[in-house]
């Protein structure tokens, strides 16, 4: 955490009378510490959210909200859990649980606050995303992301409302404003939102990255990886929502972590979020993140075609791999025997496992590919993988049905100058020759 010159006593005052964030206790440190344990059951961590029936309530409705953008709901804390996993359930309970924070906060304009939560949630999502691709550590980068404003409730705690409005006059947003907050009050909202996360969170990491969002006392640091996520998470959103950005800081932050602001695209492209308030003409370079859909509306994997480039990319690349497709058994029965919705619930649950395996993508229906790296072993090896957590993934009813529900897996291997078409028709011709000719 950068270091200021001592806070005078009104921060104290704020921080006694503010106290730990409810954010970071309660049922959600209880989820957080269910979610670490690997002895830990998906029936305890329903459990636990249950026995707190409004955080439950409160949970399930922001699963399904807008702000998740997903397309199956869930009616049960249990769907909820199956539906997200384990670690997605932890993220989605922080920023469920700020939400009920922010809306309850005292003082400041009800407007406001849902502009910090819906700027808050989007930062999370690509400080998650980013420290995805980077190797940063991703639940520190989400946490941070998700609490970096969070100063922005103390500071009119402390000073009083009319001298942050004044400042907020003058500069609006970004870096400009916490320069000018240490200048008149000797404090900003990123070192604000440290002390305040600090209360209750151990992580140093977290308040670290918390703090330097705005590049700390100089506004030209990126002490950690995670600070660096969600400086450039920052950075996107406000990009897609048209204002400006210190661009000194995205350099410092992207050299962090040795990228190019090529990595903007891609955090922009994975994430999903939908950029809140985006008005005006944006640059070139962010409009290219806007002018292709590259993601599956139901499933949140690359659709067909931004798969196809993503794996022709790693061949260009010269990288070795397998190229799998993946088929769902017994589709068409379920949408006839259970309904359209049971069917897009299996799609959904089927596209979670194969994501955590490699990368991949929906081909349409019930066809999926996913491209492994590595070799010809770990490809064989990841196929006998896929077809288990599918099956161990789905509800007992759909496995143990006539016929029975699960996955068939076609594999090609990568040669030299292969073409990613040319190894998709091979991966075919490799399903289970009864799966080609029945649906």
């Amino acid at each position: 955490m950068p270091r200021f010159s001592k806070p005078d006593t009104r921060v104290h005052d704020a921080l006694r009378r503010i106290g730990p964030l409810p954010v970071l206790g309660g049922t959600v440190a209880r989820i957080r510490t269910l979610a670490d344990d690997p002895n830990g059951s998906t029936s305890d961590l329903v459990a636990v959210i249950e026995s707190d029936e409004a955080f439950a309530a409160n949970l399930l409705r922001y699963a399904n909200s807008a702000a998740n953008a997903r397309p199956i709901r869930a009616r049960t804390i249990r769907q909820a859990v199956t539906l997200l996993g384990r670690r997605a359930v932890v993220r989605v309970a922080l920023e469920a649980a700020t939400y009920r924070f922010l809306e309850r906060f005292p003082g400041g304009a009800h407007l406001s606050r849902g502009q910090l939560h819906v700027h808050a949630v989007t930062v999370a999502a690509y400080s998650y995303t980013t420290a995805e691709l980077r190797g940063a550590h991703t639940d520190t980068a989400h946490l941070a992301g998700l609490l970096h404003d969070v100063g922005k409730l103390l500071m009119p705690a402390a000073f009083g409302v009319v001298a942050l409005e004044e400042i907020a006059a003058e500069e609006p947003v970004g870096a400009p404003r916490a320069a000018l907050e240490r200048k008149r009050l000797g404090l900003d909202h990123a070192a604000a939102g440290a002390l305040l996360v600090g209360l209750s969170e151990p992580d140093d990491a977290v308040t670290k990255a918390i703090a330097y969002h705005h590049g700390g006392p100089t506004g030209l640091a990126s002490p950690t990886r995670e600070a660096a996520c969600v400086q450039i998470a920052d950075s996107i959103a406000h990009l897609l929502a048209g204002n400006e950005i210190d661009r000194t800081l995205l350099g410092i932050a992207l050299e962090k972590l040795d990228a190019s602001t090529e990595l903007l695209d891609e955090v922009a492209e994975r994430a999903g979020v939908a950029p809140a308030g985006a008005t005006g003409d944006l640059s070139e370079a962010v409009g290219r993140l806007e002018a292709i859909a590259h993601t599956d509306d139901l499933t949140g994997l690359h659709n067909r075609r931004s798969w196809i480039d993503a794996v022709q990319r790693e061949l260009a690349a010269g990288s070795d791999g397998t190229l799998l497709v993946c088929d769902v058994d017994a589709f068409k029965s379920i949408n006839d025997t259970h309904g359209h919705r049971s069917g897009d619930l299996v799609l959904t649950e089927v596209a979670r496992v194969l994501a955590r395996h490699g990368v991949a993508g929906r081909l349409g229906g019930d066809e999926f590919g996913v491209w492994v790296r590595g070799s010809q072993e770990i490809g064989r090896a990841t196929i006998s993988a896929l077809v288990d957590e599918v099956e161990g993934s789905l509800p007992v009813e759909l496995v143990t049905a006539d016929p029975p529900v699960g996955l068939s897996v076609g594999a090609a291997v990568t040669t030299e100058g292969a073409d990613v078409m040319e190894l998709l028709e091979a991966a075919d011709r490799d399903l289970p020759r009864e799966r080609r000719t029945t649906s």
